[in-house]
């Protein structure tokens, strides 16, 4: 039986506290935002609204507790020059993973999709969800993955802290509408995935686009919940099958077994491909 020392607990108990002292930060500064500016653009901006106020206080948080105080290197929290273009990539990867699950819904569970013909409505919703999902998927990235992942990585090894921030990224979306443990373990799965994402050559900009492709790929593409949360995007509409186990219901495919193949199979894909997990993750 490994024998644990006082400078394994000391190393990770300074970790944590840095780690706090990131969210500390993360969080005063994106409620302080909200309190100054609270309610611009209405309701159709809300969910850019809300992202900006989460990308501009994590980001705050990443260059004084990532860059100022610990002095780790812009590469080093995943953003490597080369990585840029990878975000692109990432997001055609999510938006297929989600076509995948929405069809895994329509074959195994009746789920429907069909076309309503609103084209007018499309660019007043689709395009400010659009915008809002680029700066949400950006602002979860910096939160869990980034300078948080990296951070833990060093004091507790790549594994045990994809598992660890997996499991607070899934506590913070488990009191979202319709949440059930079902939709509570996927959302850990989808922690998994993008980290695999952030460890994998194309870092956060990948993690990024991948988080934006399949929460958009759902919502725009297919007007799917997200998470437990609908957006009514024009022109298409989803109807959920007879069985929530399977498609999810309410909560969205995150809320299936659809959504557990789909990832599983993006988890595969980021294992297997050229540049994957194993080259970055013993860069830690």
């Amino acid at each position: 039986m490994a024998r644990v020392s006082f400078e394994d607990v000391k190393r990770v108990g300074i970790a944590l506290a840095w780690i706090i002292l990131f969210a500390a930060i993360a969080i005063g500064v994106t409620i302080g935002i909200a309190e100054v500016v609270p309610g611009w653009g209405g309701r159709e901006w809300f969910v850019a609204r809300t992202g900006v106020y989460e990308v501009v206080g994590f980001g705050l948080a990443t260059w004084v507790v990532g860059r100022w105080l610990n002095r780790h290197t812009w590469a080093q929290l995943g953003w490597r020059r080369q990585a840029f273009p990878r975000v692109f990539v990432g997001a055609g990867l999510g938006a297929s993973m989600a076509v995948v699950a929405i069809g895994l819904a329509v074959v195994l569970d009746g789920a429907r999709v069909h076309f309503t013909g609103d084209l007018s409505l499309w660019p007043r919703v689709a395009l400010p969800l659009a915008l809002g999902l680029v700066f949400a998927a950006l602002g979860e990235e910096l939160g869990f993955r980034g300078y948080p992942l990296r951070r833990l990585a060093s004091a507790i090894g790549v594994l045990p802290a994809m598992l660890v921030l997996a499991l607070l990224f899934a506590l913070a979306h488990a009191w979202n509408p319709d949440a059930t443990v079902f939709s509570t373990v996927n959302v850990a799965l989808a922690a998994i995935w993008l980290s695999f994402a952030f460890f994998s050559a194309g870092g956060m900009p990948f993690a990024w686009g991948a988080h934006f492709g399949w929460n958009a790929g759902l919502a725009i593409l297919f007007d799917a919940p997200v998470s437990g949360y609908t957006f009514q995007v024009p022109v298409v509409e989803y109807t959920p099958g007879s069985r929530a186990w399977v498609d999810g219901g309410a909560f969205g495919p995150e809320g299936g077994v659809v959504a557990t193949i789909a990832l599983a199979v993006g988890i595969v894909y980021l294992l297997t491909r050229t540049g994957g997990f194993a080259e970055q993750a013993a860069a830690v």
